[in-house]
């Protein structure tokens, strides 16, 4: 088969697609409103480029951002399943950037919404998640745009919130959460090695030599949504640096319960688990800040 313009593009990139012809071909005839929508994006195949061919399907899955749904088209084999989500029931959204590994998922009760993408997407990933959150939360999203400049600051307008006492990569994350506006901070937790529960005197001196390091985590409130900045994995083992960076996004009218339950493995840590819808999302944190937190979230979600 000779080449094609689909096969001559391929790699780890995901693209945005604005005109028909820039649909893959096993995607094509499934009612994709290009017009209509406000961001329509391709998902490639996780396949080596010295291994495509042009007679290759290369192109896993197909998101289409509607006015008032995701409509998720799926290549299974040379079949595809297609599949609406309408943003209302959208019960979460985690975004994970680990070196390449990276990941989208959409969370929904009935089954999660996972896109697989490589770091050099970040960017056309990440102006998804702004368009998904403006529909979620019941507004008017519009289609991406060029970032604006930032406006000169009014005289006497108080400075940029101080970051929190975090690595700064993490920082990085607060920084653009209060870019966003209106954010504000409801806890912190500091990266801090932790202690087995149980461990005898041989165990905690492994422990020492061979650390368990509970993560750093900010949560912060905007006026309709709680921003969880986190790593991929809440605990660590050894002394590796690790890298990743997550942020999760959760809708504060939808969330119905907040519990906190003390960790089965570590002295003074337990899990907040937050309800949203019929999902339930798990943090780590020290119990005490994991206490005040919970304390916050149902105050302000009121339950």
């Amino acid at each position: 088969m000779s080449s094609t313009a689909e096969y001559d593009a391929f790699g780890p990139w995901i693209y945005e697609i604005r005109s028909e012809d820039e649909i893959p071909r096993l995607f094509r005839g499934h009612g994709l409103d290009l017009a209509g929508a406000l961001m329509t994006i391709k998902v490639p195949r996780e396949i080596e480029r010295r291994v495509a061919t042009p007679a290759m399907d290369l192109y896993d899955s197909v998101l289409s951002l509607g006015p008032d749904l995701i409509t998720v088209l799926t290549r299974r084999g040379r079949e595809v399943d297609s599949r609406q989500v309408p943003y209302l029931d959208l019960e979460g959204i985690t975004e994970v950037v680990d070196l390449l590994d990276c990941a989208l998922t959409l969370h929904v009760d009935v089954a999660p919404v996972v896109v697989p993408f490589n770091a050099s997407s970040t960017e056309v990933i990440s102006q998804l998640v702004d368009v998904i959150r403006g529909k979620y939360l019941g507004g008017a999203a519009a289609k991406p745009a060029a970032a604006a400049k930032p406006a000169a600051a009014a005289k006497g307008a108080p400075g940029p919130a101080a970051a929190p006492p975090i690595e700064p990569d993490l920082q990085s994350l607060y920084r653009r959460a209060v870019r966003d506006g209106g954010v504000r901070t409801l806890g912190v937790q500091k990266r801090r090695v932790v202690t087995p529960i149980g461990a005898s005197g041989v165990g905690r001196a492994i422990a020492r030599a061979w650390p368990t390091t509970l993560q750093s985590a900010v949560v912060t409130l905007g006026r309709r949504e709680v921003q969880i900045l986190h790593r991929a994995r809440a605990f660590a083992t050894g002394r590796r640096p690790v890298q990743s960076l997550a942020r999760t996004f959760l809708p504060l009218e939808r969330l119905v319960d907040v519990e906190v339950r003390a960790s089965q493995q570590h002295e003074a840590v337990s899990a907040l688990l937050v309800k949203v819808g019929r999902v339930t999302h798990e943090f780590f944190f020290d119990t005490a800040t994991a206490d005040r937190l919970a304390d916050a979230l149902r105050r302000e979600a009121g339950i």
